[in-house]
């Protein structure tokens, strides 16, 4: 995954998932613990709400009982167990009122230990609530208010409750309350709307159908945002290791004070110095080419009159001077035929010319020159191409290739050339194969064969 827009695009991917998903467990943790909080909170205001009238109900049984007798105490208590669902009892000293029922010895053992003086003792068990406290009557008289509310639906209401799960209160059946008929039920809803109100969030699936592909295209826009300059500025750099010093990103990548088109910025600046370099060498080298060609004109024409003057035209150190000359000459034009090369641009005015033709007259020449010492060029194959060019400049790097080969295949073998087309990357190619039988080039030269002056050989 070497990619930056891949790695850009999954990591915004991952990020709004990891957010997304973040954010649903935090809110669910604090939606959990509102709920529990507010749960506790209601359960624990109705315990001291029903401890408070459980403790007034025994004030007013020990009233009762003091004022109208154990008969209405009992009645009263009672009616309290029948409509309260609580079972009401008073301890006055040792003794527990009424005796009937009576309590379990483990409450009234907790009882023994616990604080009764200063606030209800509330108790829940699973099944009950148990509720005592302390009071204290006009006359003077200590007595204890025990209560034990009993949890749940009333009997014969166990099969009407509220679903499994459900922690809410319900309001009871409409049959239990009164005797108005039910309402009839409503129509079900059109598949339209319950699909609109499943879309908008009541149906989870469906949302998150909705969310991925959404979150998915923010991510590829925001990927492609950031990859598509840095693959425009690898095109012109591509452009410009191609040769084509001219190419440039301009303003295209953003304004001054985004990075990317700062950095684009940057990289035409630099262009454009290494532009300004390049045509600088060129003219330099045009320039000393033209600079040394003027001496060397003079030098052999010096020479030449030395030679008649003297009648020295076998003279060992003048036929050296003149051959250094010759060669200096030869360097000098091969400098002028580079910075021609370098500077040649193809536009509409650049002439076709037959490729197959140059060719043929570029073998002859050289296995003219090769055959006396052994060796020879042959065509082995020969397409009939035209391509647009400057026939000198192309009539030179053949043959450069061509003699190259010509001069280190062993004697009694010949160089192979072949010329042929293909098609690729949306073009058409003149292809031009050039085949010796020698040692060939060392793999780690190959790339700068294409180097001016290069040799393999470093001595020479």
């Amino acid at each position: 995954m070497r990619s930056i827009f891949v790695r850009l695009l999954l990591s915004f991917f991952l990020t709004i998932l990891l957010t997304g998903l973040i954010s649903g467990l935090v809110m669910f943790s604090l939606s959990r613990r509102s709920v529990d909080s507010f749960r506790h909170t209601f359960q624990r205001q109705l315990q001291q709400s029903i401890a408070r009238a459980v403790v007034l109900m025994g004030q007013a049984a020990y009233v009762m009982r003091q004022y109208q007798g154990d008969g209405a105490f009992v009645r009263y208590i009672d009616e309290i167990d029948d409509s309260m669902r609580t079972q009401l009892s008073l301890r006055i000293g040792t003794t527990l009122l009424p005796s009937r029922p009576e309590l379990d010895e483990d409450i009234l053992a907790r009882l023994q230990t616990a604080d009764l003086d200063h606030h209800p003792y509330i108790e829940d068990d699973g099944r009950q609530l148990i509720v005592a406290q302390r009071l204290r009557s006009s006359e003077g008289v200590d007595y204890v208010v025990i209560g034990l509310h009993r949890i749940g639906p009333p009997p014969g209401m166990e099969g009407l409750g509220p679903p499994p799960g459900f922690n809410g209160p319900r309001p009871p059946p409409r049959e239990l309350t009164d005797n108005r008929p039910m309402p009839p039920p409503r129509p079900a809803v059109e598949p339209e709307r319950s699909f609109r109100w499943s879309l908008l969030g009541k149906d989870r699936d469906i949302r998150q159908f909705v969310v991925l592909p959404v979150a998915g295209l923010i991510c590829y826009l925001l990927a492609r945002s950031f990859a598509a300059p840095l693959a425009h500025l690898r095109r012109i750099s591509r452009q410009i290791a191609a040769g084509d010093l001219t190419a440039r990103i301009g303003t295209s990548l953003g304004k001054p004070g985004n990075e990317i088109g700062d950095l684009a910025r940057d990289f035409d600046h630099m262009a454009e110095r290494m532009e300004g370099l390049v045509n600088g060498q060129k003219r330099l080298l045009l320039d000393i080419s033209h600079e040394l060609r003027s001496p060397l004109a003079r030098l052999n024409l010096a020479l030449d009159l030395a030679k008649n003057r003297f009648n020295a035209e076998e003279d060992p150190h003048l036929a050296r001077i003149g051959r250094e000359s010759e060669r200096l000459t030869a360097l000098i034009g091969q400098l002028l035929s580079l910075t021609r090369s370098e500077g040649f641009v193809i536009d509409g005015e650049t002439p076709q010319l037959p490729l197959d033709e140059l060719i043929v007259e570029v073998i002859g020449d050289v296995d003219f020159e090769t055959r006396g010492r052994g060796r020879g060029v042959e065509m082995r194959a020969v397409a009939p191409l035209v391509v647009v060019g400057s026939r000198e400049l192309l009539r030179q790097a053949i043959e450069n290739v061509v003699r190259n080969g010509a001069y280190y295949t062993p004697v009694n073998t010949r160089v192979e050339v072949e010329l042929s087309s293909a098609y690729e990357h949306g073009a058409s190619w003149a292809v031009i194969r050039v085949r010796d039988h020698g040692s060939g080039v060392p793999e780690e030269k190959m790339s700068q064969l294409t180097e001016p002056f290069f040799r393999v050989a470093e001595a020479r």
